[in-house]
């Protein structure tokens, strides 16, 4: 008779020790390790794939949402907007010439956003977390953390050289899935996505046009479908997936480009046009935006839009319509139960609408930020995250130009 079960008994050779190590290379990621980095800890940057960015730059996701409030005020700094300028560093963007420029005034014509290229970014990315001397492992899988009593001593991952142990003093969590929080046995809510499929495209009319005006943008096509708030075409036979099931990912990602070969077909890319029309790439990784966040000490909701937290680490407007602003509670990057993993991203611990103004680019830079403070804090203070001094949290953050209330 077969046997039912695997087993397995490794002993796991640690290989290195960092004051942070940070899992998932993603905006938030970046944001979190350059952070602790500038903060004087010596910092692991662990990325799946061989890529940095994330959903920005491996999933194409590629427009950077405002850092304004939609009426002309900034309400995101910092790394943030360190890493807006940087997308767009080496290729092309829309970014209004108001916004290039330091100033004071008032204009709500114009939000602070910009379409930028995924491959130029990905080359200024590497760059930067080279010269400010983060240690980065691509093509590394996170397999679990090694947690006893509230406490991580590290983490356990894979790659070419086999499967290998990291000590870290504290852990961040920019997975996007809360997965170290999730196999740590930490409290995580889950909910399913709705389809979404960005991938590029171009022709020939449009090359035309790009010469033309001298704009390599009008050359291309972002291709959107799906159902996520941004104005995307959505399928009649449209349904939602869970993001942390390896089958419902798989479905994802295949019934994403089902779609996306309908539309163009009908556009006549696969067939009597097919020498005028060509995709240009798909996506790398699958898009999902809200799939497990954690259950952190404080839940960002709808109904925060305006309140004042005391604990607040940073400001988002909100993306998809001018006025509405949330204060972000330090609390909900952490829980109770674990003591030194913090969330940085679209996993922190926010619901419902507040989810939605959470999840996107430029506020995964700012709690990534924020964690990789209150990290340095953690690792210097010898401290619990819950017991990080937020006087002290707050003020380097004001300091590296993060705007807190």
């Amino acid at each position: 008779m077969l046997d039912t079960a695997f087993y397995e008994e490794n002993r796991i050779e640690i290989v290195g020790e960092y004051d942070v190590i940070v899992v998932g290379g993603g905006i938030a990621g970046v944001s979190a390790a350059l952070a602790a980095r500038r903060n004087h800890c010596s910092v692991l940057l662990l990325e799946k794939s061989v890529m940095l960015g994330g959903l920005a730059t491996l999933g194409l996701i590629a427009i950077y949402l405002p850092l304004c409030d939609g009426r002309g005020r900034k309400v995101i700094g910092g790394i943030a907007e360190e890493l807006l300028q940087l997308s767009i560093q080496y290729g092309y963007d829309n970014l209004s010439e108001y916004w290039r420029q330091p100033t004071a005034g008032i204009c709500p014509q114009e939000r602070y956003r910009t379409h930028f290229s995924p491959p130029e970014f990905v080359v200024a990315l590497d760059e930067l977390m080279m010269h400010e001397g983060v240690d980065l492992l691509f093509d590394t899988l996170f397999c679990k953390p090694v947690v006893q009593n509230g406490w991580c001593s590290g983490v356990i991952v894979e790659n070419k050289a086999g499967r290998l142990g990291y000590r870290g003093k504290v852990i961040i969590d920019a997975t996007g899935d809360s997965d170290v929080f999730f196999r740590a046995g930490g409290p995580c809510v889950e909910t399913d996505n709705w389809l979404s499929y960005w991938a590029f495209a171009t022709d020939l009319e449009g090359m035309k046009k790009a010469v033309e005006f001298g704009d390599i943008m009008k050359g291309i096509h972002l291709l959107r479908l799906g159902g996520d708030n941004a104005g995307t075409t959505v399928p009649a036979d449209a349904r939602k997936y869970k993001g942390t099931d390896a089958g419902e990912i798989t479905e994802f990602v295949l019934e994403g480009r089902r779609w996306m070969k309908k539309v163009l077909s009908e556009q006549g890319y696969f067939k009597a046009r097919k020498k005028e029309k060509s995709l240009l790439t798909l996506p790398g990784m699958p898009q999902f935006r809200t799939t497990r966040r954690i259950k952190g000490i404080y839940e960002l909701t709808g109904d925060d839009v305006s309140k004042h937290f005391s604990d607040s680490i940073g400001l988002a407007g909100d993306w998809r319509k001018a006025g509405p602003v949330y204060e972000i509670p330090y609390r909900s990057l952490i829980t109770d139960s674990l003591y030194n993993i913090l969330a940085a991203g679209r996993n922190i611990s926010s619901g419902g609408d507040a989810w939605e103004v959470t999840r996107v680019i430029p506020v995964a830079a700012l709690t990534g930020q924020a964690a990789g403070t209150a990290a340095s804090l953690a690792v210097k203070e010898n401290c619990r995250l819950r017991d990080v001094p937020l006087d002290k949290l707050q003020q380097k953050l004001q300091e590296a130009g993060v705007l807190i209330h």
